[in-house]
Formats: structure tokens, sequence, C-alpha cells
């Protein structure tokens, strides 16, 4: 049976509430929990697996970026908690450069229907009609990708649709989304750090 827009979108919405309230439980537990200290068992779990480790995280932040589940970029921050600033910077980066290029091919494959269905009707008709001007929407796609804010995921799918070549497209992913991910990552990890630590 084939999924009308409308039902894609209901279930797209219903998942999105499931990731927010798992993330929220998911962080108090982490928060209190001993084993998710940095001396604890969660950190000689991943000792032991090596560079496994840092490959599957590369792997859940690829299927953040294509479909987001767990919100606000928190697969970041977890990254940069987890393997500390600089090892976390690389791999949130190469997760997001591929996950980007992925959301670009998707787009390209798939068209229209695809973006319809993470999107309401009145966003879809104002980004594609952007996407008609070619420098309108390569502004937009560098506010997105700097703004955390955005649906810059979103903007890699109607890049696939546009006329922009791929070439052109991960040029500007490399260019400008490690700088949103750094800045808002190292900032949001500090954050939470200090929120944990005053009330533990």
């Amino acid at each position: 049976m084939k999924l009308t827009i409308e039902t894609k979108r209901r279930i797209i919405r219903f998942t999105t509430v499931i990731g927010v309230i798992i993330t929220i439980v998911g962080s108090i537990y982490i928060s209190q929990s001993e084993y998710f200290q940095p001396d604890g068992g969660f950190s000689d779990f991943l000792s032991r697996l090596g560079f496994m480790g840092p490959i599957i995280f590369i792997l859940v932040q690829i299927s953040q970026i294509i479909y987001p589940i767990i919100p606000l970029g928190l697969t970041n921050v977890i990254g940069d908690l987890l393997f500390g600033h600089l090892w976390g910077f690389l791999f949130n980066t190469i997760g997001m450069i591929i996950g980007s290029s992925i959301n670009f091919v998707i787009g390209a494959r798939f068209g229209h229907a695809v973006i319809r269905a993470f999107i309401s009707d009145d966003d879809y008709i104002k980004y594609m009609g952007i996407m008609n001007h070619g420098h309108r929407f390569k502004r937009l796609l560098r506010i997105g990708f700097l703004a955390p804010i955005f649906p810059d995921d979103i903007f890699c799918m109607i890049a696939g649709v546009s006329n922009m070549r791929f070439k052109q497209f991960i040029g500007m992913v490399i260019a400008y989304r490690p700088v949103s991910v750094f800045i808002y990552t190292y900032f949001t990890s500090n954050f939470i750090q200090v929120v944990f630590e005053y009330f533990s």
C-alpha cells in the first residue's frame, strides 16, 4: 500500500516526538549514572572497541543527518563528550559530510516526493521558489549550513533536485558546515557539563 504524503509526515512527526522523549530520558539517566562518567565503565567499553568505536559513532551520525530522530544536533554533543573536542569534531565532521552527500543523492534520486514528506506544503512552496533563483538558493544554503536552527539537512535534499552540481554542493558543505558544528558543539557540550555538575 502506497502511503500518502500526510501519512508520511505523521510518521516522521511521531518518530521525532519519540526521539525527543528518549533523548530527554537518556540525558537524565546518563547525567546521574556512574557508568557514563569519564572514568566509568562506558569509557572502558569504548577503549575495548578500539577503532570500531569511532566507526560506529560515525555511522550513527550519518543516520542522524539522513533522518534526525535525536533532535537539535545532540549527536554532535555526544561525540564531543565521548571523544573530546578534537576527535569528536573530526568524527562529527566526517559523519556530517557523508550524511549530507547521501541526502543530496536522495534528493536527486527520489525527487520532490521525499522532500515533501519532511516539510509542510507552505515550506515546500517557499523553498522551491528560492531554489529556482540560483544566487538566493546558494545564500540560503550558506545560512543553513552556518546556523544550526535551519533545516540544513532538508536543504541538502533540495540541492539534489536543483541544477547545482554535486562538486559545488560538497564544496559548500566542507567550507561552511564544520564551522557551525564546531561552534555549536563546543559551547553546547560545555554548557551541558556545567549544568550536570551543578545538579549532580
